[in-house]
């Protein structure tokens, strides 16, 4: 887990879905839509919308096409994007 995440000012749900894949990621699983959704303990708006600003930040990065089953990755903190 990279601290930066809380400097960005990320939404709540985008923060918790950050530190849920980074957890998913030290338990040496692989940090998949499904598994992170099964474990989202939110609304399913609001992981649609917390994957969404981790993708808009540069933070997630998606498998192309984005599916269930794929591992997501996190990029470099150095490619985040803070958005003001």
């Amino acid at each position: 887990m990279d601290r930066a995440i809380f400097h960005l000012r990320t939404s709540v749900p985008a923060t918790s879905l950050y530190l849920l894949i980074c957890s998913l990621l030290d338990e040496g699983q692989a940090p998949t839509l499904n598994r992170a959704r099964m474990l989202w303990n939110g609304s399913d708006e609001e992981f649609q919308a917390a994957v969404q600003e981790l993708t808009q930040r540069g933070i997630l990065v998606p498998p192309r096409p984005m599916a269930n089953g794929r591992p997501l990755q996190l990029d470099l903190t150095n490619n985040w994007r803070r958005i003001v």
